[in-house]
């Protein structure tokens, strides 16, 4: 997989929002593994010991399946809803690798 992309974004959830932002999470989860066939991996994760703190490990085919996520409707409705419900306490830190040929 010389050509992956790997994404590890971390997101924290506003005060008192943090179970509805799970929610939010585990749809998103969904959507992304059913209409994206070159995403490989969208798992989030929730911090054990800070439970308002979460993280995605993303794992596309290539940088063609990564920009698809990235436009896609259902990314743009996430955040929108994200937004309207006020459910981070701020934007995701985003953080995008190429995976070493081997």
């Amino acid at each position: 997989m010389s050509e992956g992309y790997t994404v590890i974004a971390k997101l924290k959830a506003a005060p008192g929002k943090a179970d509805a932002l799970a929610q939010l999470l585990r749809e998103q989860a969904a959507v992304v593994r059913r209409e994206e066939p070159g995403c490989l991996a969208y798992i989030p994760h929730r911090d054990v010991a800070d439970p308002e703190t979460f993280v995605f490990y993303e794992v596309y085919r290539d940088e063609a399946a990564f920009e698809l996520h990235r436009a896609s409707p259902h990314l743009a409705a996430f955040r929108e809803r994200r937004e309207r419900e006020a459910l981070a306490a701020g934007p995701a830190e985003v953080r995008v690798y190429r995976a070493l040929a081997g």
